[in-house]
C-alpha cells in the first residue's frame, strides 16, 4: 500500500476493485486520485487501464513516462508536478468508462528512494550470481 492508497478518501475506496493490494478506479475516480497525488507531492508514476469482464480482468492499456520525465536531482515537487501532468493527460486521452478501470502506480519521494534502492540491491544480485553461471 502506499501513501496515496492511505489518503484516499473512503468514498473512493468504497467505489474501487480490490486487485491484490492495488485498487481498480473508475475514471472519475482516477482523476480525483492524480489530483490528490498532485496536493500532496506523490507522483503518478504511471497507469493501468483494464477491462472488467465475466470472465476476469483484462489490460486494455497501460503507461509510464518516468523515461520521458528524469528524476535527476533537482526539485520533488516539480518532478512530481510534470509526472501528475502527464498521467491527468494520459488518462484523459484513454477515458472508457462502464466496465473499465485504472490503477495508478504511485510514490513519494520516500518510497521511490526505497524502491530504487530495492532495484539495486537486485540487480547486485542478480550480477553476483551471474558470475557462476
Amino acid at each position: 500500500m502506499t501513501k496515496l492508497d492511505e489518503i484516499l478518501p473512503e468514498e473512493l475506496k468504497q467505489d474501487a476493485l480490490p486487485s491484490g493490494n492495488e485498487l481498480i478506479l473508475n475514471y472519475l475516480s482516477a482523476l480525483a486520485a492524480i489530483r490528490i497525488a498532485a496536493e500532496n507531492q506523490i507522483a503518478v508514476l504511471g497507469l493501468e487501464l483494464f477491462e472488467m469482464r465475466p470472465d476476469g480482468i483484462v489490460t486494455v492499456s497501460y503507461t509510464g513516462y518516468d523515461k520521458e520525465i528524469k528524476r535527476g536531482e533537482g526539485d520533488w515537487g516539480a518532478y512530481a508536478k510534470a509526472m501528475n501532468l502527464e498521467a491527468e493527460k494520459w488518462l484523459h486521452s484513454n477515458k472508457l468508462e462502464g466496465n473499465h478501470g485504472y490503477i495508478l502506480m504511485s510514490a513519494t519521494e520516500i518510497e521511490l528512494a526505497a524502491a530504487n534502492k530495492l532495484f539495486e540491491k537486485r540487480s547486485l544480485i542478480s550480477r553476483f550470481f551471474g558470475l557462476f553461471h
